[in-house]
């Protein structure tokens, strides 16, 4: 049961982090610099997705966590 949670919350951070990265351009993803390179806030969708993508690494922790603690 834990690693099909497991599984299910991996593939929505995958899709969580993707969506971010398409929001930016391919560049700034690699680290590299971009011409908007100037510090702003988020808004919006872009602050809930990014709000989700936290909470989802937590969540995903926490599974990981169990699933070892479980099998020992």
């Amino acid at each position: 049961m834990l690693n099909a949670i497991q599984i299910i919350v991996s593939a929505l951070l995958i899709v969580a982090v993707l969506l971010q990265v398409k929001g930016s351009g391919f560049g700034a993803a690699l680290g590299g610099l971009s011409g908007g390179s100037v510090y702003r806030t988020k808004r919006g969708l872009e602050k809930t997705l990014f709000q989700a993508t936290i909470v989802l690494v937590i969540v995903f922790l926490f599974v990981s966590f169990l699933s070892v603690q479980s099998q020992s």
